[in-house]
């Protein structure tokens, strides 16, 4: 494993820890008491301060350009998430959906900047 990779290795368990808790809580059915919104709100938190050491080691490092594609795309997501996720505590009539296809894109994205810094010599 190529040492550039650890980084979008722990950032896609980060995710799927998230995925799981964020199916939980939708499963668990409103209102959201204060203890599920801390949780949600720390894994996003760590999320987030994952993406910005994954860019600044990226800027630091010497990689492919095409990686950053796939790592604009987390960080879309990553606004997605927390649109989203805003919208669902304001709203009753917020669709969860379009939070759980921006996970599932933030994980894709994630494999995707993986498999591409493994390619690099």
């Amino acid at each position: 494993m190529n040492p550039t990779q650890l980084p979008f290795l722990v950032a896609g368990i980060l995710i799927l820890a998230a995925m799981v808790v964020g199916i939980l809580l939708g499963r668990a059915g409103r209102p959201y008491g204060k203890v599920k919104l801390i949780i949600h709100l720390f894994l996003f938190a760590w999320l987030t301060v994952g993406f910005g050491f994954i860019v600044y080691g990226l800027s630091a490092t010497h990689v492919m350009k095409v990686i950053w594609i796939p790592v604009a795309v987390m960080g879309l997501t990553i606004l997605t998430q927390l649109v989203t996720g805003i919208l669902m505590l304001a709203s009753k009539k917020a669709p969860p959906m379009i939070h759980m296809s921006s996970a599932i894109l933030l994980l894709l994205s994630d494999a995707c900047a993986f498999i591409i810094t493994g390619l690099r010599p």
